[in-house]
């Protein structure tokens, strides 16, 4: 084997390695990687064989030449002006051909650089946990070949070229210098400026799946929520900081509410403004003209990108504190943030013991007509319906009827196949009687309208299952819901006979109350136990700190580090520091000046000692480092 050989092999298989990530982030083609692993294969197979001839420098042009209508096809026709496509393919396809045509010493290490640069590309698009086991192995290959490569050299240059002399048992100095370079990462990365986004940003997340938030856009169907929950990533973490009173009832998170129904669809409720900020960054929900009410838990939310400005508060939140300027809420009362944010949120929740719903009061002037009492979609058996079912009397009980009407006559299902979709909703109430919580909560909206209750669709979370290893509650994309948010008058709102949650009044004419009309059946359930449940859990465990320690560390956590290293220090001085807490606190005045400077002279010769030692001692320190 001769030692031109062995330098192709070795960068043939780190080739093959280098572009492996990038289809799992959906930033190159399957088929385009495919194509340059089969091209990399072929080269192998070649490399093995040892030819005496490889591709010219001329073979190298005219095949750069040949490529040139391909790529300003992937620039203005495939990609339309993005570069991150079209320079990857070019990276790919001058990486293969270069490998082709190795046949000097210097090509060796461009083909290596290609291959660095193709590494890079395939780490800055890489988001998921795996992308830590590719990079040690890939580090491992790197150190590998350019060990072998100085070893070659150094053969090289007292000419010798026996295949017998190239043996070299390096696995325990790999495994070494593996070790260190990841230890010395480490402190690296923790102290180095932060760059919070990808390096290049592709069209996936790297993860494997795209977290589906139809549920909180401007606009839903009446199958968003039932996409969402088909999936089991994680959209909130929550901790209780453990500074309240008893537990709250229900965690319900309030992410969107909707107002006019329209074809089957729901738009959203639109934005009056921001929300009142307090001193110390603190946010107020509810009516400014109602007292505050006490917070008797404090909860720290850790909030997944979901692909929509929506902040998903739970219902009896009082008062909210991101690390943000302002925040949005809409006529609903569900508050949204200035942007869709691309990573993990995270701020604090005061909550109260009762729901806090700040809607605004509905009213008509002018003519005008009110959104939440808006008949768009309601047919006049529905209003029929809902006058048999609702009865007599004052409205909450009315509405607590027509919700137990509704979960006790119709079925939860996701089963839609050969349904209509011309009158959705009619068709659930009266031909079908079965559907998901968007239906059963559009349905009771509308039934509710006609009757004169002023009511919106909301939609959220319900519920979460604790996670042991993280110590949080885990609120996935399977808890997305639906449900209904009901305006009631003064006296209808201050009885008990509702089934419905009250909530804060607005004015004081009534208060906004929520209704969920589905099935126990049909509502979010708690994961089960077993070993799978616990290896998911350990799975999100890994993921969590994967955000929260390496995709979203950033300024502050490299603040707050140097604030730990700065007590740390302050506690080895006071260590070192022989004066007793009285004596360097005591002051004598009537001493003289000249007594006191030279009483304080000992101790501050003896600090700067001490201080002479510590800092030759980190000096012995970092040189063994």
């Amino acid at each position: 084997m001769t030692f031109g050989r062995q330098k192709r092999l070795l960068l043939g298989w780190l080739a093959l390695a280098a572009p492996l990530p990038l289809p799992f982030n959906d930033v190159v083609e399957w088929p385009v990687v495919a194509a340059y692993l089969i091209g990399v294969l072929f080269f192998l197979r070649r490399a093995r064989q040892d030819p005496p001839r490889w591709l010219p420098t001329w073979g190298m042009n005219v095949l750069g030449l040949a490529y040139l209508p391909i790529l300003l096809a992937d620039l203005f026709v495939f990609d339309r002006g993005h570069l991150t496509h079209p320079v990857l393919h070019l990276c790919l396809f001058s990486l293969l051909v270069k490998l082709f045509a190795v046949t000097r010493e210097r090509d060796k290490w461009q083909a290596a650089m290609g291959i660095f640069f193709l590494f890079l590309a395939a780490m800055g698009t890489s988001v998921h946990p795996a992308i830590a086991l590719f990079l040690v192995a890939f580090l491992v290959l790197a150190l590998a070949l350019l060990v072998r490569f100085a070893f070659l050299h150094v053969l090289a240059g007292f000419g010798r070229d026996d295949p017998a002399l190239a043996r070299l048992p390096i696995g325990g100095f790999l495994a070494f210098a593996a070790a260190a370079v990841v230890f010395l990462a480490v402190p690296l990365f923790a102290l180095l400026p932060r760059v919070r986004s990808p390096y290049i940003v592709g069209r996936g997340l790297g993860t494997g799946a795209t977290i589906e938030a139809a549920g909180f856009s401007d606009a839903v169907t009446l199958d968003s929520i039932g996409r969402i929950r088909g999936s089991r990533e994680v959209a909130i973490r929550l901790q209780d900081e453990g500074t309240g009173v008893g537990e709250a009832a229900e965690l319900r998170f309030k992410a969107a509410t909707y107002d006019l129904y329209e074809g089957g669809s729901w738009r959203r409720a639109p934005l009056v403004g921001e929300l009142p900020r307090s001193p110390g960054a603190s946010f107020w929900l509810g009516a400014a003209s109602q007292p505050r009410p006490p917070v008797v838990r404090w909860m720290k939310v850790y909030l997944q990108p979901l692909h929509s400005r929506s902040l998903p508060l739970p219902v009896q939140a009082a008062v909210v504190e991101p690390r943000l300027a302002s925040l949005q809420v809409d006529e609903g009362g569900a508050v949204n943030l200035s942007f869709a944010p691309l990573e993990v949120i995270e701020y604090r929740v005061g909550v109260t013991r009762q729901p806090v719903l700040s809607g605004v009061a509905p009213a008509s002037g002018g003519g005008s007509v009110v959104p939440t009492l808006d008949q768009t979609g309601v047919s006049p058996r529905m209003a029929e319906l809902a006058g048999r079912a609702m009865g007599s009397g004052p409205p909450a009980v009315r509405a607590g009827r027509l919700e137990t009407f509704l979960m006790q006559n119709y079925t939860y299902t996701q089963d839609f196949r050969d349904r209509s979709t011309a009158n959705p909703i009619d068709d659930f109430l009266f031909r079908y009687k079965s559907g998901h919580c968007e239906y059963f909560a559009s349905a009771m909206v509308l039934l509710l309208r006609s009757q004169g209750i002023p009511a919106r669709l909301v939609t959220g979370f319900l519920g979460g299952e604790y996670n042991p290893f993280e110590g949080y509650t885990i609120v996935r994309n399977s808890n997305a819901h639906a449900w209904v948010e009901a305006y009631l008058s003064a006296p209808a709102a201050s009885t008990a006979l509702t089934a419905g949650t009250a909530g804060t009044a607005n004015t004081a004419g009534g208060a906004w109350r929520i209704f969920d009309p589905t099935p126990p059946a049909g509502r979010p359930a708690e994961a089960g136990s077993g070993a799978w449940s616990l290896a998911h859990q350990a799975y999100d465990f890994v993921l969590f700190r994967w955000d929260r320690y390496v995709l979203t560390y950033g300024l502050y956590d490299q603040l707050r580090i140097v604030s730990d290293l700065r007590d740390l220090w302050d506690r080895m001085w006071r260590a070192f520091d022989h004066q007793t807490p009285a004596a360097r606190h005591a002051s004598t005045p009537a001493a003289p000046v000249a007594e006191t400077v030279s009483s304080a002279s000992a101790p501050r010769a003896s600090r700067r000692e001490t201080a002479i030692v510590l800092a030759l001692l980190f000096a012995a320190l970092a040189l063994v480092g």
